[in-house]
């Protein structure tokens, strides 16, 4: 097909928009063709001897539509003193084999559609109980991947000044998906947040997760 007529169309009649004012072409990204696209948040606490590797949220594509994830916002601060200070990180994982979700200390976050005709999504949600479980949520069967796909560091301090400290660490790992691959979710797959290290005695942040994705039956 010839330059000219990728500009005309099949029908000879021009498809370019020329915006007035400026004198160049109006163009608009085309969405993602999907059964629906979808966003969802979750709050917690991470709290007093928070342990090691426990998750705080995950989302788990059940089948058998494919699930692409499009934004993953994580923002991180510190609510009161550590029984020491510590570096900490939240680490992202891809999880495969992922059958069950988890069944403790879980609440289930409710997907909001971003438009009112598409299907209600598949997915299958969980975050932490909001005034958060130092064990995290378990119960849920899923393999990790070696090493983890996105992580968020904070630096928690034995001494706290509201409100000083009180700075907002952030993570968005899926911030380049117009110009890369995005995360394709296949069935038993998904994606889980968990706390890296063990946390003292005395602790206390509070995490907040924005999350959007879409779901098709072929990428």
């Amino acid at each position: 097909m010839s330059w000219l007529h990728r500009v005309l169309g099949r029908d000879g009649t021009s498809q370019l928009e020329v915006d007035a004012s400026f004198f160049a072409a109006a163009t608009r990204i085309k969405p993602l063709t999907a059964i629906g696209h979808y966003r969802v948040n979750h709050r917690c606490a991470i709290i007093a001897a928070q342990a090691a590797n426990s998750r705080l949220f995950e989302l788990q594509n059940p089948g058998p539509n494919l699930i692409v994830l499009t934004r993953l916002v994580l923002k991180w601060f510190q609510t009161a003193a550590h029984t020491a200070a510590i570096e900490d990180s939240l680490d992202v994982f891809k999880a495969t084999s992922f059958s069950a979700v988890d069944t403790t200390n879980t609440v289930t976050p409710t997907a909001s559609k971003k438009r009112t005709s598409m299907a209600n999504t598949t997915a299958n949600l969980r975050g932490v109980t909001v005034a958060g479980a130092a064990a995290g949520m378990t119960g849920g069967t899923l393999t990790k991947d070696a090493s983890s796909i996105a992580q968020v560091p904070l630096w928690l301090t034995l001494a706290f000044t509201d409100p000083s400290q009180r700075n907002i660490s952030l993570l968005d790992p899926f911030d380049d998906v117009t110009v890369t691959h995005p995360l394709v979710l296949a069935t038993n797959e998904g994606i889980e947040v968990e706390n890296r290290v063990l946390l003292g005695a005395a602790a206390g942040s509070s995490l907040y997760i924005d999350v959007s994705f879409a779901e098709v039956t072929s990428f």
